[in-house]
């Protein structure tokens, strides 16, 4: 190994930031701890790829200064989030709420004045089906954006701007902001205005700031003019002084390196204050482990690959779920049994767990109600020459030998006839099958996914379903909960049929006004997907322009308050209260429990069957 490979792995194993400056400016020696101080390389576990902001994407903004450190924003430049307030002044405290460049859709905000802030502001808000909150903690010096339950933190000295962005199409987080922003061409304005940004947390992220200038890398301030100061000679060393890199303070020693002939570089050692502040913290040491416990609650579905399920739209917890059952199904030959209520997207999951397994085989989709029932053995089976009147010569191969190597799909399973079933049954414990007619076996090489909008436990207890069959058929049964319990999915669901209704039809792409959603949003989509679906896309058909108002919408209020029964509009009105009482209270749920006047087992019990995370 050579001799500076050897001093590099020295330097990147102090416990204290070097960089080694050269004559012409230039870094030559940046350890690791210099990299995580200056937020060259972060300590967050997260990660987002590069990419920059698109219409239609959530913005979360906490800025403790309108105007400083987060690329000299201007109230002005809040517009791009349809935020248009005059009042808003540059030293103001900003929490903010909005969608990039959507002039109908409403943000949420609140604002103060810079010296007005004490121990805690904060905002929290359900905002198009996402749980955000956004909290400026003065007394700990921390930024917290929440969504969903994850936390994106910041710890500040004087001024930070902070953003987290939500992506409009897949509800991931596409963005967010770290420690080095400025570092990383990476404020709040920057990305706004389109900047591009750099990937966090993956390979190729990290800058190369070996061989780049000062200014390449940091705002030129009083630290780097006492640098220059000691490369020219006219300087002495400086030792423990307080300097900002980049608006962040650092305990600064500056040396000199050189011999007789003249300085060659300096050397700069750099110590974290904010680091030094977090020592006197122990006390929070419990609080911030359990916090962290808490994001890690669905790790359990961290194993699916960022490009599964990309079409079978859903980001909520109880479609992550299904998400996660669907991946883990699509590596074995099991059965598969999609149960949930009509137009859910039963043959779309059925289709990306064919895909998952093995794509380039067929995929065969067979609706058992839209068959005549004289015709379902044939059409399932096929049939050789002449086995009844009417039939081809040469014979006809039917579905499951179309399937054969790949999956066949079976929607409306329960709407086979008994004697289908038995059938069905033969080839699911053989593996061959019958033609009509004929009488020898084919043998058939395939995957069997099942579906139905039924619940086959009554069918086989009222005798219209084999309970054989049905034990089959229900290796790895995977539920899709209806629409209207899953919400939190309507914006990320919306856009993408939008989207692809526009394609279709090659039109200019269309908005959703705020009442338009709001419209949408507060239905209970008895049809769910496929009613949704078919809203939109009357909705595109009678607006003329690139803007879809609430008239265009036809959903029949009245009959959405009729779907729900006395029982179902009870449950409603206690997910609202619990709903509220986490917003008043700020997620404190030992005071929730007490001035609700309910035990804790019956809060939590509730909290789990109204899916309530936040």
């Amino acid at each position: 190994m050579k001799k500076r490979e050897i001093f590099h792995k020295i330097a990147d194993s102090i416990d204290e930031g070097l960089i080694y400056i050269d004559k012409r400016r230039r870094f030559q020696i940046f350890n690791h701890k210099a990299k995580e101080i200056t937020g060259i390389i972060l300590e967050n576990a997260a990660s987002h790829p590069e990419g920059n902001i698109e219409n239609g994407d959530i913005v979360v903004i906490t800025d403790n200064s309108v105007g400083n450190d987060d690329g000299d924003l201007l109230p002005e430049d809040l517009a791009l989030i349809n935020i248009r307030d005059k009042h808003i002044k540059p030293g103001d405290v900003l929490l903010a709420i909005g969608v990039y460049k959507n002039s109908e859709m409403k943000p949420v905000y609140k604002y103060t004045r810079g010296n007005s802030i004490t121990s805690q502001f904060e905002l929290h808000e359900n905002y198009l089906g996402f749980c955000i909150s956004a909290i400026i903690r003065a007394k700990d010096n921390l930024m917290r954006i929440t969504v969903n339950n994850i936390n994106y933190d910041l710890r500040f000295i004087n001024s930070v701007g902070h953003v987290v962005i939500i992506d409009g199409r897949t509800g991931q987080i596409k963005f967010f902001q770290e420690k080095g922003y400025t570092v990383r061409k990476e404020s709040i304005k920057e990305v706004l205005t389109g900047s591009k940004y750099i990937a966090k947390g993956t390979s190729g992220s990290e800058l190369e700031v070996i061989g780049a200038t000062v200014e390449d890398i940091f705002e030129y301030n009083d630290l780097f003019k006492k640098v220059d100061e000691i490369l020219e000679g006219k300087s002495e060393r400086i030792c423990s002084t307080v300097y900002e890199l980049n608006k962040r303070p650092g305990l600064c020693s500056i040396y000199p390196v050189g011999d007789e002939n003249g300085v060659e570089g300096v050397l700069l050692k750099i110590r974290d204050l904010s680091r030094m502040e977090e020592l006197l913290q122990d006390r929070n040491e419990i609080i911030i482990e359990m916090e962290k416990k808490s994001q890690d609650f669905n790790k359990l579905y961290m194993d699916i690959p960022s490009d599964a399920f990309e079409n079978f739209v859903g980001n909520s917890s109880v479609m992550k779920e299904v998400k996660f059952f669907a991946y883990k199904s699509s590596k074995t030959k099991f059965n598969v049994l999609i149960t949930g209520e009509s137009g859910t997207g039963k043959s779309q999951l059925a289709y990306e767990i064919h895909r998952m397994y093995n794509k380039s085989a067929p995929f065969v989709e067979v609706n058992c109600s839209a068959i005549a029932p004289n015709l379902i053995e044939s059409e399932l089976f096929g049939y050789v020459g002449g086995a009844f009147t009417g039939a081809l010569a040469s014979g006809k191969i039917g579905y499951f030998e179309q399937a054969n190597g790949g999956t066949i799909f079976l929607d409306e399973i329960g709407e086979l006839p008994m004697e289908i079933q038995v059938k069905l049954l033969y080839v699911l414990q053989n593996k061959v099958i019958y033609r009509v007619g004929a009488t020898k076996p084919t043998n058939v090489d395939i995957r069997i996914i099942t579906a139905t909008n039924q619940n086959l436990q009554e069918a086989v207890e009222r005798g219209t379903f084999r309970q054989d069959l049905y034990y089959r058929i229900n290796v790895f049964p995977i539920y899709i909960p209806p629409l209207r319990e899953r919400k939190a999915d309507l914006y990320l669901l919306i856009n993408k049929i939008l989207n692809k209704i526009c394609n279709r039809y090659e039109m200019e792409p269309k908005l959703f006004s705020g009442q338009a959603l709001s419209k949408i949003m507060h239905y209970n989509w008895p049809g769910n997907v496929r009613e949704l679906e078919n809203v939109i896309e009357r909705a595109i058909t009678l607006c003329d322009s690139n803007l879809i108002y609430p008239e265009h919408i036809n959903i029949d209020q009245a009959q959405n308050q009729s779907i729900l029964n006395f029982k179902e509009r009870v449950q409603l009105a206690e997910k609202e209260i619990l709903l509220n009482a986490l917003k008043e209270y700020s997620g404190d749920r030992q005071r929730i429990i007490e001035e609700l006047g309910i035990s804790k087992s019956v809060f939590y019990d509730k909290l789990k069957r109204y899916n309530i995370t936040g």
